[in-house]
């Protein structure tokens, strides 16, 4: 099986690979750390929510980024 750019660039090892390097995460990664499907991903990156690496025709996503700006950006609802 041909491996993606994402999946062959975490399997390098990488002089920045430090206790501090966080690396990337692809779009199914993505997709299910935040609970949704893989076409809910695309409709947030093309409505600007998510913050995104384009490396070609691979996306690529910094989790503490995705994550931070969600925070910033959108609140969370509270039911009564």
């Amino acid at each position: 099986m041909k491996q993606s750019a994402i999946e062959q660039a975490q399997a390098a090892p990488l002089e920045n690979s430090g206790p501090g390097y966080e690396g990337y995460i692809g779009k199914p990664e993505c997709a299910r750390r935040l609970g949704r499907t893989v076409r809910s991903v695309d409709t947030y990156m093309a409505l600007g929510i998510i913050p995104f690496y384009k490396l070609g025709r691979t996306v690529a996503f910094k989790w503490s980024e995705v994550d931070a700006h969600i925070k910033a950006h959108y609140r969370v609802g509270t039911q009564r």
